[in-house]
């Protein structure tokens, strides 16, 4: 039996048949995923911040950081729990794993970085600083990229704003520009504001109309 050739028309109409699944689908899973990892990362933001400030920029507050990994990790693993049964009976279209794939690797990427982070902080070199740029440029690239792929504007800007805000750092450390918590810390959370929190807002209303 032969496979059925698709013409142009018909290809589209695939292809954007698998990106309006992928959108309804993101209220089940990766929406929510956005929302908790979005919040927690804003809310650690502030915590470290608040700390430095409380503390005279004592540099043992920026394991406070550690949070992000801690608490999301472990409220990512009781999404996904609780959401699995509805997760299961929703057929996956490759849009879905062209996702799930890009933020695993986005993650994988930023857990590297952390452990090399480590480890040159144990050699008594003071690196966070590149966990900053990555939390910034990381997180705007899989939400820009998230957001091409399923046709979301709030995503594509969003991971824009984040991108250009750790290039921006990035110039300052090299330029020698004192990174100041006035604006560093509140510069991150509105990172995380516009990548993840309001984009999640904004697919869940989608996804709950199209339900």
């Amino acid at each position: 039996m032969e496979d059925k050739k698709l013409n142009n028309q018909e290809s589209l109409e695939l292809i954007t048949q698998m990106i309006n699944k992928t959108k309804r689908h993101m209220h089940i899973g990766q929406g929510n995923l956005l929302l908790w990892w979005g919040y927690v990362s804003a809310i650690v933001g502030l915590l470290v911040g608040v700390s430095l400030i409380l503390t005279n920029g004592n540099p043992a507050c920026n394991w406070l950081w550690f949070l992000i990994w801690i608490v999301g990790g472990i409220g990512m693993l009781v999404i996904l729990r609780k959401d699995k049964g509805r997760i299961e009976k929703t057929p996956k279209t490759y849009v879905d794993r062209l996702t799930s794939n890009l933020w695993c690797t986005i993650g994988c990427a930023f857990a590297l970085g952390t452990l090399l982070s480590i480890g040159f902080q144990f050699f008594g070199k003071d690196t966070w600083v590149v966990m900053l740029i990555l939390a910034f440029l990381l997180a705007g690239f899989g939400a820009n990229m998230q957001g091409c792929i399923i046709q979301e504007k709030s995503m594509i800007i969003g991971g824009c704003i984040s991108m250009l805000a750790g290039v921006f750092v990035m110039c300052c450390v090299v330029a020698n520009v004192q990174l100041a918590i006035s604006w560093v810390i509140p510069l991150f959370v509105l990172c995380f504001v516009v990548t993840m929190i309001i984009p999640g807002h904004i697919l869940n209303a989608k996804a709950k109309k199209q339900c």
